[in-house]
């Protein structure tokens, strides 16, 4: 909901994801930076606005155009060094029984 859609084709939007064969290492996108609009999106996805309202409050005094990015530091790790899972490339890895450092 808070992607940027494409102006005039809303099936498209203004954002990325970087593949390595089937794994997503990287994405971003520019964000949606006014409230009615972030308000309509979450409503058109089934969700309720007032889960949101911190993250809505900002918006109501108004937010500049921004973007984000991200880059999976252990995805790309296991890339780089051939691992089969990506535990292997985690600092603190979680599974089923650790899910604490």
């Amino acid at each position: 909901f808070y992607v940027m859609p494409k102006e005039g084709d809303e099936k498209y939007s203004h954002a990325f994801d970087l593949m390595y064969n089937n794994l997503e290492l990287s994405s971003g996108a520019t964000r949606v930076h006014q409230h009615d609009l972030l308000v309509k999106q979450i409503e058109e996805r089934g969700l309720n606005p007032e889960g949101f309202g911190t993250y809505l409050k900002a918006f109501e005094y108004g937010m500049p155009p921004h973007a984000g990015w991200g880059v999976g530091a252990e995805r790309l790790t296991m890339v780089m060094t051939g691992s089969e899972n990506i535990r292997e490339c985690a600092l603190f890895p979680r599974d089923r029984h650790r899910l604490t450092p």
